[in-house]
C-alpha cells in the first residue's frame, strides 16, 4: 500500500531557502517509501486500447522469469500490449508461429532450425546465452555403466535442450545414438515426472526441477553449466512478415522484454517471491534457482556470430544438410534490440 504523506504550507516560491530544502526533501523521502515496482512501470496509454498479443512458450521454466515478472507487474500492459502467454511444444509453436496463429515464441534454436528448412522466421533477441541444463538420474544410475541401455527425456525436439542432452551424454563417455535412447518429454514439467515415474532412466532438467529432483534423492549425473560451450537458450522469434510490416509493435515488444529482464534484476525478492509462490517451493530452493538463472541472462539483447554460426551447423548437422550458404544474417536481426538499448540505456 502507498503511504500518504502530507507537506503542507505556503507556496514554494513564497518560502525561505530552508524551507523549500525541506519541502524538496520531503517530496522525495515520498518517493523513495513507493514500492519498487510502483516506480519502475511506465504508466499505459489512456487513449489507447491495449493489443493482444500472444507469445509462445515451451515450458514453464525459471528461465522465463523476466516474461513473468513484466506480465505480473505491468509492463507489458505499459507498453500497451494485452499479453497472451500460451505455453506448448514446441513444434507446436513452431507450426502455429508460421501460420501466423502466434505472434512470437522464445524457442530461438528451434526457430533457428525451422528457418534453416526455409521457414521465414527472424530473430530479433536473445535472452540468455549460458547453458543451465542438469542431466538427472534416478538413485540407482550412479554412473555412465549404469546409465547404458537406458532412456533419457529431453525437453522440446532438436532445439537447445536435445543438443546439451547429445553432449552431457557424450561427456559421459557414451554414444547417444547407440547407447542410449533419447526422447521428447516435451518440456522440463513432464520430464520431472517421466523422471520420478519411473519412465525414463535419466532426464534433461533446468532450474528449479534439478533442485526439486535432487532433494528427492535423485542423483545430479552431470552438470551442464560446467562444461558446455555458449548457445542461446531463450530469445524472441517472429515471422518476417511482421518485422517488415509491424516494427513497432516488436520493438515495443523488445522493450518490454528488456524492462522485465532489469526488474528481474534490481528486484532480487521480488523474482525469488514469484518463484516460490509459482512453483510452491521453499524460500531457500526458490532462491537457489534464482541465483543460478540470473548469471545466464544477456544483458545485450544479442549474440555473436561465433555463437550462432555454431547454432546453424547443429541445425544443419541434425537436418543431415551438408551444402548450404545460410549465415546469421539469414535468421538473425539485431537492429531494434539495439534501437531499444538506446531508449532504456541507463
Amino acid at each position: 500500500m502507498i503511504r500518504s504523506m502530507k507537506c503542507v504550507g505556503p507556496p514554494a516560491s513564497h518560502l525561505p531557502y530552508q524551507t523549500t530544502v525541506s519541502l524538496v526533501l520531503c517530496v522525495s523521502l515520498f518517493l523513495l517509501l513507493q514500492p519498487s515496482h510502483i516506480l519502475a512501470q511506465e504508466k499505459p496509454s489512456p487513449t489507447r486500447k491495449l493489443e493482444p498479443v500472444t507469445l509462445g512458450l515451451s515450458a514453464k521454466q525459471v528461465l522465463n522469469l523476466p516474461i513473468y515478472l513484466a506480465h505480473r507487474y505491468g509492463i507489458f500492459d505499459s507498453e500497451d500490449f494485452d499479453l497472451k502467454p500460451i505455453t506448448t511444444k514446441t513444434s507446436t509453436a513452431i507450426a502455429a508461429l508460421v501460420s501466423g496463429d502466434l505472434d512470437y515464441i522464445t524457442a530461438f534454436n528451434s526457430g533457428l532450425a525451422a528457418a534453416v528448412g526455409g521457414a521465414p522466421l527472424v530473430a530479433t533477441y536473445v535472452a540468455a546465452d549460458k547453458p543451465l541444463l542438469y542431466l538427472i538420474s534416478r538413485p540407482d544410475i550412479k554412473d555412465a555403466k549404469s546409465l547404458r541401455g537406458g532412456i533419457i527425456g529431453h525437453g522440446g525436439t532438436r532445439g537447445s535442450h536435445y543438443f546439451a542432452t547429445v553432449e552431457m551424454v557424450r561427456h559421459l563417455g557414451l554414444d547417444p545414438e547407440k547407447d542410449v535412447k533419447l526422447i521428447s518429454t516435451i518440456d522440463v514439467t513432464q520430464g520431472i515426472t517421466a523422471l520420478f515415474s519411473g519412465v525414463v532412466a535419466a532426464a534433461t532438467l533446468s532450474p528449479p526441477y534439478d533442485a526439486m529432483a535432487v532433494r528427492k534423492g535423485f542423483i545430479r549425473l552431470v552438470s551442464g553449466p560446467d562444461f558446455l560451450p555458449r548457445y542461446v537458450e531463450n530469445g524472441l522469434v517472429t515471422r518476417r512478415m511482421k518485422l517488415r510490416d509491424n516494427p513497432n509493435q516488436v520493438r515495443h515488444m523488445l522493450r518490454a522484454l528488456v524492462r522485465g529482464l532489469r526488474y528481474a534484476v534490481d528486484n532480487p525478492n521480488d523474482a525469488v517471491a514469484l518463484i516460490q509462490k509459482d512453483w510452491n517451493l521453499d524460500r531457500e530452493t526458490s532462491q537457489l534457482a534464482y541465483d543460478a538463472t540470473i548469471t545466464t541472462y544477456n544483458l545485450r539483447g544479442e549474440a555473436s556470430d561465433e555463437i550462432v554460426n555454431a547454432a546453424i551447423k547443429r541445425s544443419q548437422q541434425d537436418a543431415k544438410i551438408t551444402q548450404s550458404t545460410f549465415t546469421p544474417k539469414d535468421f538473425v536481426d539485431w537492429n531494434l534490440i539495439r534501437t531499444v538499448q538506446q531508449e532504456l540505456k541507463r
